[in-house]
């Protein structure tokens, strides 16, 4: 690869909490922008970075370390943008990321598309509490800074809506906005529904 065009390649990021809607939002950027998607699961499977199978959380572990390089290693293999779609996101080399967006949903939402899905109770409930506590925007900040991170609540939108967000926010000097679904349920009074004590 060029090494001028490694210094401008960029990629966008987009991540969340399982059952946000980052695979469908991703395809249908993908077919906007006409940008190929990268699955940062799949690259995980592909190149060995998974350590083990958590049968108590339904989940993969991942090795971070083997993760990360192989994401290096797509940079150094690959000569254009695309967008990267995970829950890893944080392992995403910030210097090459064009914008990260993270994808929210109402707890009460994505509880019902998670159940939809058959996770199981735990599986469920850990994941509505990760998006509660803001798990993975509190990720994604510390990688890339606050400034960097862009959320947008998938609650009620539909995929078109949320891409063309995108597409605004990627064509802007937006300032981002944050989501904060702790405070909007302390308010209404009902938020330790939600955390397990």
């Amino acid at each position: 690869m060029d090494s001028e065009r490694f210094l401008i390649m960029s990629v966008i990021v987009i991540g969340g909490n399982p059952g946000t809607g980052k695979t469908m939002i991703a395809a249908e950027l993908s077919k906007k922008l006409e940008l190929p998607v990268v699955q940062l699961g799949t690259i995980a499977e592909e190149n060995g970075c998974i350590r083990e199978h958590d049968d108590q959380r339904s989940s993969n572990v991942i090795d971070e370390d083997c993760l990360v390089e192989a994401i290096h290693n797509l940079f150094y293999e690959n000569d254009e943008d695309f967008i990267i779609e995970g829950h890893y996101v944080d392992l995403v080399p910030s210097r090459k990321v064009k914008e990260i967006i993270i994808l929210r949903t109402h707890p009460d939402v994505l509880r019902e598309r998670l159940l939809e899905r058959g996770y199981d109770k735990a599986k469920v409930n850990e994941n509505v509490e990760a998006e509660v506590m803001g798990v993975c925007q509190m990720d994604a900040i510390f990688s890339f800074g606050e400034d960097a991170v862009y959320e947008i609540d998938t609650t009620s939108i539909s995929v078109d809506e949320c891409v063309n967000t995108i597409i605004e926010i990627l064509g802007s000097n937006k300032k981002p906005e944050h989501i904060d679904w702790m405070d909007l349920l302390e308010e209404q009074g009902i938020l330790e529904d939600y955390i397990s004590l």
